[in-house]
């Protein structure tokens, strides 16, 4: 894992983490960028830690003064669930629905299927 690095005169700031993905035969490091508030997700990383990362995958174009045009690629992370941690629930808040129903009467109906 990489220091948070700043760029810049704005202050932009970036985390690298290599993850090593594969069956353990082959190598197969991935480099994944966190920035902005993505941050304080990494750094809590460990080596040799067991996580899930979901990212996205971004393209840059850049031209050099030489007028040769190159395509960089780079993956950032923007979520990240420990395999040892249990997996968010996917019952949603109650809270968040009404709860009132205008056609309950009351009854419960027994459907005999």
């Amino acid at each position: 894992m990489d220091e948070v690095r700043e760029y810049g005169a704005n202050g932009f700031r970036k985390h690298q983490v290599v993850v090593e993905t594969g069956d353990g035969k082959w190598a197969n490091p991935i480099p994944v960028e966190f920035i902005k508030d993505t941050i304080e997700q990494s750094k809590g990383l460990q080596k040799g830690q067991k996580v899930t990362i979901d990212a996205r995958i971004n393209g840059r174009e850049w031209q050099g003064k030489d007028g040769v045009t190159k395509w960089f690629t780079s993956i950032s992370g923007y979520k990240i669930q420990s395999e040892d941690a249990a997996p968010p629930s996917s019952e949603a808040d109650s809270s968040s629905f009404d709860t009132y129903d205008e056609y309950d009467d009351g009854v419960e109906d027994d459907v005999p299927f």
